[in-house]
C-alpha cells in the first residue's frame, strides 16, 4: 500500500509543480491567500512553511524580529558568557532558514505579485496603491 500512495504523492506534486509553471507563478515565499476576493490595501498572504496573514501584520512581524535581533546583537557585543549563545542565536534569525528571511521574502513576493495585478489592469480591475 505505501508503493501506491509513494506514486500518487509523486503524481500530485509533478501536477502541483506543473500548474504552478503554466501559470508562472513563481512565487517561492508567500502568495496571496485569495486573489479574487481580497482588500488591495491589506490582503490576506499565506508564507510558505510559516501561517497564513495580512500584509501589515508581516511587516510588524519583520519589524519585531528585527528588533528581538538587534538586542540580541546589543548583548551579544557585551560579551562574557553568554556571548557565544547569543551570536549562534543571532545566527539562526537571520539565517536563510530562519523565518525573518521568509518573511522579508513573502513581502517583496506580495509587493510583486500586487504590481503585477496592477499593471494588468482592465476595466473591471480592483485599485490596487502602486507597489
Amino acid at each position: 500500500m505505501q508503493g501506491k500512495d509513494l506514486k500518487n504523492r509523486i503524481k500530485q506534486i509533478i501536477r502541483e509543480e506543473v500548474s504552478l509553471l503554466i501559470n508562472e507563478e513563481s512565487y517561492k515565499f508567500g502568495h496571496l491567500a485569495d486573489p479574487k476576493e481580497m482588500d488591495p490595501n491589506d490582503p490576506m498572504v499565506k508564507v510558505t512553511g510559516f501561517a497564513s496573514l495580512n500584509r501589515s501584520s508581516i511587516r510588524n512581524q519583520i519589524v519585531d524580529r528585527l528588533s528581538g535581533a538587534l538586542a540580541t546583537a546589543k548583548d551579544a557585543a557585551k560579551g562574557g558568557a553568554e556571548s557565544y549563545q547569543s551570536y549562534k542565536q543571532l545566527q539562526d534569525l537571520i539565517s536563510d532558514a530562519g523565518i525573518l528571511y521568509k518573511l522579508i521574502g513573502a513581502e517583496l513576493d506580495t509587493a510583486n505579485q500586487l504590481e503585477a495585478k496592477r499593471l494588468k489592469g482592465g476595466r473591471r480591475s480592483i485599485p490596487i496603491p502602486k507597489q
